[in-house]
């Protein structure tokens, strides 16, 4: 990964980690999908997205990468966080069970329902399904204003 994000102004790209990326009022695009779909039904949209869209940054890592460990990968894309404007990323890895406590310090989105939810902690689920072979679970996204920090746990889904 590069230093930094590339901005090609004759071409009319910004890239991240060698991938083309669109600069977009992500708040903005949640608040609409909130209020067009419902709150629900627009986390479930978001997450759908970003969690497929995790998994694929995660196996196109993998492919670059194939000796990679886990925390590397979770150093990369805390990089690749900061890089794309989503916020300043800190993670925690537990191994057993599995989890991830994600805390974002000026985070994109500022919400703990709906799209907002989703955005950022489904994409570090998918990740890291991908990534661990295991499905990982949202848990506990909070946002607090005070701090300016969006936080959660993605968690290893445990079978029943």
């Amino acid at each position: 990964m590069s230093e930094d994000a590339t901005w090609d102004k004759e071409k009319g790209e910004i890239r991240i980690s060698g991938e083309r990326h669109v600069a977009i009022d992500v708040q903005s695009l949640c608040n609409f999908l909130d209020s067009l779909v419902g709150v629900q039904v627009a986390e479930v949209i978001m997450h759908n997205l970003e969690y497929r869209l995790g998994k694929a940054e995660a196996k196109r890592f993998k492919e670059k990468n194939p000796q990679a460990s886990l925390k590397e990968l979770i150093d990369n894309f805390a990089e690749a966080d900061r890089l794309s404007g989503v916020g300043i990323t800190k993670t925690t890895w537990t191994p057993s069970p599995g989890a991830l406590l994600v805390e974002i310090v000026n985070p994109a989105t500022r919400g703990q329902t709906g799209a907002s939810k989703s955005f950022v902690f489904s994409w570090w689920a998918g990740a890291l399904s991908l990534y661990t072979g295991k499905e990982f679970d949202l848990n506990g996204i909070a946002y607090d204003e005070k701090e300016n920090m969006a936080r959660g746990t993605l968690r290893e889904r445990q079978l029943k």
